[in-house]
């Protein structure tokens, strides 16, 4: 809906005819523009209009009558209605009192005008709509007495509600409920019956008034009830609904409801409320009904489900569905329609054990403009019409510029006034012919220099002492941001960047008018761009015809553009022809190469054959010499192009080979029966066929002459016969530490399928993309194309394995994203990084700040791969210089500091100032304490000169390895502090190295070996605890949740904390045993204890990353909740520390698979940076929680505030939920929930609990 709509309701658009009648006995004509379930739109005559000023001047009437009469012109309908806007010629009115029958009449006069959207969607064939009409016919006969016993049965509630009434009022309300209800059970029961037999109905508009920003409480409160209930019942009947669903899928059947199942529990439960909706009764006889009707109704349709599967059986839909097995194969099918259809004919081809390329085009098929390209697999649960407005990209951009900004004011960074304070703001007319006459002058010059934004000020500026407002400027900023994004874009040619940009000034007057451009995936401008990026894709050769016509359509557009898009339109009808032809070059290039590539593979195959034949006869004896003369003279040869030609099982094969058999038994024994003449005729017809002069070599006849008529006490000339390798053996040879070290870069290059983009960075700032086309039997060699469909590169698999270690080949998942959308995700993750770097980085020397380097130590702790020292350095003498030399000064020796501390850390070591003169880093554990000297060393060598005179400084540092008592960064931070206090008391210039006293070594000792040695985790002291999660605002997903947290007592009955126990399992391995008990554990207490969703909404289990890369422990946690009683909808996962995840693919992969369960996950520990951002984009995860140190003083850190703002802002936007943990003040809560934090967690909600106190 329009964000400028005031109503509720969607408008109806009309031309009726009426009369308006202020109760004073004048009626004046005026005509019904458009109607909505609230009210109408009216417009009048300037007569009229005049008449009515007057009237109204004279006391405006609390009530007025609007008559019409129906198409028939019988029956006279009458609306009361109260003003509520006027303006010139029309008013808006609101109904006073509802009149369903003068609405119904409207509705019928609107329906003869014009074309109405149907109630009932067709399905996809004759077959299906038989299908579906018996499935919704058993659906209604099972209901029917079901409701005749319900219906009877409310009547006897709403009486004894009745009786219990706390008010006269209340119990007359209940009365004449159950009087109506009495009088009108066959009006409900027909309108119920109607829904239930058109399950296929067009999307609600989400809950009733979704689309206002602000929700009246009692219809929420309706809509939740109802919620609720389906969702119980979706619970109960969790089995039979995921068959159904699946054979529906299989038939192709879906609505668009937003509910999982077309015949499931949301389809009984709307219809029942539908009708139920026309006693117009007040809430609380509502909630009676409804409690009727969940526990006659809802409970008792398990044997209707039974008899929807039984009908979609009998009719042959997957009568033997093998659940596991259907639901893993979805989860490997792809999300981009396009890419599938790119894929299949290369599975399908696969005959002769290889995989052979998709004849496909190079990208994804360009469909027409209108119907977009949508997931085929779209969370039905994903962001309703009423979620955070912030969803949208435009929305979303502009969120973040406006959070940057008000950021770097808040520091005193101001940016220069684009126009004068005083400027006249351009009408949206004015700008629309300024902007025209900057697109014809763009036209004239084409390459013009300048970014958009500075083009467009520049051309307003001199149009004279006008300006752009806010919001335009606004806009104009975020499409700045976006073609900046564009022509950054790795995929795109120089030539495609170019005409890119001559679009800027088009796709700016589009999103001046409508910013939806954005997220409208039908736009044609969106599909222009995305077109123009596929035939100028980077690496492309471009024909010369086609750039041509392309530069041609690019000048119609911005020649003939100016508001009507069907310029656009007919551009994009003309891009897909070009691209047809590009794609037909580029199949017959991809056919040409994997059919040599199948060539070159049979040949392989052949070679390998022979080798192995002649190893097992030959290898490791004496031969006769003119045996081997024979061989390398071209019988191996000839042996190989019979395994080719006439296969492994032909006679012709045999008979070659009996010959080395024969020429060996004549070798050890001359009298044996061999038939000499026979012998030397298939030798000669063999080498002849594959010899240009159809002879043998005089060679090989004379060895082979004097062999067989040697005398029979001469023996033979022998040889030895070495094993030939064959590429196994090679393998072998490899060391068992490489052997290691490739084996998941092996299976990484297993895991690759054809049709699969890769970014070949041999040359870093130049990247290549190739596309797999072609994988040999048992994944022994790839072939890659280029954009073309010629071939570019050919790998075995242990070379590929290396390319991918060495990061030389990558794969490139996003690759056939659209240009536009992966253009916007680069312009918001800027915006994001901006953002980020400047809440998490010193102002002053640009360093870490002290959050951003506890939480990189967080994940240090986490990942325990390579070893690192903390250091923390305390500047000294710095106090006299800063009082001495003044504050400026003091600043640049910072800077300074910063600097010479830059060059000795190095790139990719975390480096930060903690305070005012303290620093810290980390670095390599074997070389942090010669580093660190160096820099000591530096630091007194360093001269800090100002005002003429030199001032001198020396450090104190201490320096910390990771110890197993460490396992938390504020931990290791105030170990470092121990260690700098005791290098000052020695003097300036020392270090000093920490090391735990007797007291904690004892006890992290201790704890390490009992996390060491677990064994039987029921038999140890394991103690699992829960918190509450609680909802922060009405639209959320998910009611109230519980986070299972673990820990358990040592041998002496201490507690060992959370994460003391979590680190140390982790360093010990031990993680993997841990979690899997944990979900073992927990599905067993939620299938034993079944506790009240209302009390208990879901449970979420924490699966650390080590944890993830152990594929038998994913297979574990499928299996258990693959099986038909695991209450799959009350349990969740949050993964913890995701960077220590190898394999982010493979994670998403099951994640997938796990979310088709039912299941939901969210990504722990999110914080700021790139790395974040790019978990977020991988894993299709559903939750994020933000990292506790963002969050623990958002009320009084207006930089916390803006980081949370705009991490929030990035989550709606890709349809992410956010949750908030640590919360422990009101303030803190109320702030969360003001930015949009949609779940909170912490003590000022509940302290964590014991797990069976929630039962």
């Amino acid at each position: 809906m329009d964000p400028r709509e005031r109503r509720t309701s969607p408008r109806q658009p009309i031309k009726l005819a009426a009369q308006l009648d202020l109760g004073a006995g004048e009626t004046w004509p005026c005509q019904i523009a458009d109607f909505c379930a609230e009210g109408l739109f009216i417009r009048y005559s300037g007569e009229t209009s005049r008449k009515l000023e007057r009237a109204i001047a004279r006391g405006a009437p609390d009530e007025i009558t609007v008559r019409f009469r129906s198409a028939d012109g019988n029956r006279r309908h009458e609306l009361h209605v109260s003003i509520v806007r006027r303006i010139d010629g029309a008013m808006g009115v609101h109904f006073v009192r509802a009149n369903p029958d003068a609405v119904s009449a409207m509705l019928k006069q609107c329906g003869g005008n014009r074309h109405q959207e149907r109630s009932v969607l067709r399905a996809p064939s004759d077959r299906v709509q038989f299908v579906l009409h018996q499935s919704a016919r058993a659906v209604v006969q099972f209901i029917e007495p079901l409701m005749d016993s319900c219906l009877a049965q409310m009547i006897v509630a709403l009486k004894q509600a009745a009786q219990r009434a706390a008010s006269d009022q209340q119990a007359n309300e209940y009365m004449d409920a159950s009087g109506q209800l009495q009088a009108r059970q066959r009006v409900i029961w027909h309108q119920m019956a109607q829904s239930l037999e058109s399950p296929l109905k067009p999307a609600p508009k989400g809950f009733p008034g979704a689309e206002l920003s602000v929700v009246d409480k009692g219809e929420f409160e309706d809509w939740l009830t109802i919620r609720v209930m389906v969702t119980k019942a979706d619970t109960l009947y969790r089995g039979e609904l995921l068959q159904l669903k699946l054979r529906l899928d299989k038939l192709g059947i879906a609505n668009s409801t937003g509910h999982h199942n077309p015949l499931g529990p949301s389809l009984v439960c709307e219809s029942f409320h539908a009708g139920l909706s026309h006693l117009k009764a007040s809430r609380e006889v509502e909630k009676v009904c409804l409690k009727v009707f969940e526990q006659l109704v809802l409970q008792q349709l398990a044997p209707l489900y039974q008899e929807l599967n039984n009908i979609l059986i009998r009719h042959g839909v997957m009568p033997d569905l093998d659940l596991s097995k259907y639901l893993s194969e979805r989860s490997t099918v792809s999300d981009d329609p396009a890419r599938e259809v790119a894929t299949g004919p290369a599975k399908a081809a696969n005959k002769s054990g290889s995989h052979s390329a998709s004849v496909a085009s190079p990208a994804p098929a360009s469909g027409k403009w209108a119907g977009g390209t949508h997931s085929a697999k779209t969370a039905p649960a994903e962001f309703r019409s009423y979620a955070n407005a912030a969803q949208t990209a435009f929305a979303t951009v502009r969120n973040l510029i406006g959070t940057l900004a008000a950021s770097r004011l808040a520091r005193g960074d101001t940016e220069p006034m684009a126009f004068a304070p005083n400027a006249r703001p351009l009408s949206v007319g004015e700008l629309h012919r300024e902007l025209q006459h900057l697109q014809v002058e763009s036209t004239a010059s084409p390459e013009q220099p300048g970014t958009l934004r500075d083009r467009v000020v520049e051309h307003i500026r001199g149009s004279g002492d006008v300006a752009l407002n806010d919001e335009q400027q606004e806009t104009l900023d975020v499409v700045d941001r976006f073609f900046r994004s564009v022509v950054e874009s790795p995929k795109l040619s120089d030539y495609a960047q170019s005409r890119m940009r001559q679009l800027e000034v088009p796709v700016l007057k589009v999103v001046m008018r409508d910013p939806s451009f954005f997220d409208d995936q039908g736009s044609p401008v969106r599909g222009v761009m995305n077109r123009l990026a596929q035939l100028g894709v980077r690496g492309g050769r471009i024909n010369p015809v086609v750039q041509r016509r392309v530069d041609e359509l690019i000048h119609r557009i911005t020649t003939d553009f100016e508001q009507d898009t069907g310029v656009f339109e007919t551009t994009v009808q003309e891009l897909d022809t070009l691209i047809d032809r590009q794609n037909l070059v580029y199949r017959r290039n991809v056919e040409r190469v994997t059919a040599a590539a199948e060539g070159a593979q049979k040949v392989s195959d052949s070679k390998s054959a022979v080798t192995e034949v002649l190893n097992r006869k030959l290898a490791g004896r004496k031969v006769p010499k003119a045996l081997l003369s024979l061989l390398e003279g071209g019988w191996r040869d000839l042996l190989s192009l019979t395994w080719i030609r006439q296969g492994p099982d032909s006679q012709l094969w045999q008979d070659y080979l009996s010959v080395i058999d024969l020429l060996l038994a004549f070798a050890d024994d001359p009298r044996a029966g061999i038939n000499l003449p026979e012998l030397l005729r298939v030798i000669q017809d063999g080498l002849s066929s594959i010899s240009s002069n159809h002879m043998p070599s005089s060679q090989i006849r004379e060895e082979l002459k004097q062999f067989l008529v040697r005398k029979t006490d001469k023996p033979p000339e022998l040889v030895e016969m070495p094993p030939v390798q064959t590429e196994e053996d090679q393998r072998k040879k490899l060391s068992e530490r490489e052997q290691r070290s490739l084996q998941r870069w092996i299976h990484r290059a297993r895991q690759l399928r054809t049709g699969d983009w890769l970014r070949d960075q041999e040359d870093p700032d130049n990247p290549q993309y190739i596309r797999l086309v072609w994988v040999a039997r048992s994944f022994s060699r790839f072939v890659f194309v280029n954009h073309q469909g010629m071939r570019v590169v050919e790998l075995d698999l242990e070379a590929l394995a290396r390319q991918m270690r060495k990061g030389i080949v990558v794969p490139d998942s996003q690759y056939d994203r659209p240009l536009v959308d992966e253009s916007l995700d680069r312009m918001v993750r800027k915006v994001y990084d901006q953002l980020s770097w400047a809440s998490t980085h010193d102002e002053l020397t640009g360093l870490l700040g002290r959050r951003e380097f506890e939480r990189m130590l967080d994940q240090q702790l986490a990942r325990h791969e390579d070893e690192r020292a903390l250091v923390r350095l305390d500047l000294r003498q710095f106090r006299l210089l800063n009082d001495t030399a003044g504050y400026q000064a003091g600043d640049d020796a910072l800077r300074q500091v910063a600097d010479l501390l830059r060059a000795r850390v190095g790139d990719g070591m975390p480096l930060a100032r903690l305070s005012g003169n303290e620093f810290a880093w980390l670095l390599p554990a074997e070389t942090a304490l010669t580093t660190t000297q160096g820099i000591v060393a530096d630091i007194e060598a360093a001269e800090f000169t100002f005002d003429g005179r030199c001032y001198r400084l020396s450090a104190s540092a201490g320096l910390v390895p990771e110890l197993p008592a460490l396992t938390a960064a504020q931990r290791w931070l105030r170990a470092s502090e121990h260690a700098v206090k005791a290098s000052k008391k020695q003097g300036h210039g020392k270090i000093v190295e920490y090391a735990l006293d007797a007291t904690d070594q004892s006890r992290q000792d201790q704890i390490a070996a009992k996390v060491a040695s677990l064994g039987n985790l029921d038999e140890e002291r394991m103690l699992l605890r829960c918190q509450k999660i609680i909802p922060l605002h009405a639209h959320t997903r998910m009611l109230s949740q519980y986070e299972v947290l673990i820990s358990m007592y040592d041998d002496s009955g201490d507690l060992i904390t959370g994460s003391d126990f979590v680190r140390m399992a982790e360093r010990y391995d031990r993680m993997q045993a841990v979690d899997r008990w944990v979900v073992g554990r927990m599905l067993d207490w939620l299938r034993d204890k079944a506790p009240d969703p209302d009390h208990l909404g879901g449970v979420c289990i924490n699966l650390s990353g080590y944890s993830l890369n152990d594929q038998s422990l994913l297979e574990f946690i499928y299996d258990k909740l693959s099986q038909k009683d695991a209450p799959i909808e009350r349990l969740w996962f949050e993964l913890t520390e995701a960077t220590a995840v190898n394999d982010l693919n493979l994670l998403a992969g099951f994640i997938s698979e796990m979310k088709e369960l039912g299941c939901r996950f969210c990504l722990g520990n999110f914080g700021s940076g790139p790395v974040s951002f790019q978990l977020m984009r991988s894993l299709p995860v559903d939750l994020i929680k933000l990292d506790s140190v963002f969050t623990n003083q958002v009320d009084i850190n207006e930089t916390d505030r803006a980081m949370v703002q705009s991490m929030v802002d990035m989550a709606h936007y890709m349809k992410r939920e956010v949750i908030a943990c640590q919360v422990e003040s009101r303030e803190v809560l109320d702030m969360l929930r003001h930015l949009g934090v949609d779940y909170a967690q912490g003590f000022v909600i509940e302290k964590p609990r014991l797990l069976d106190s929630l039962h």
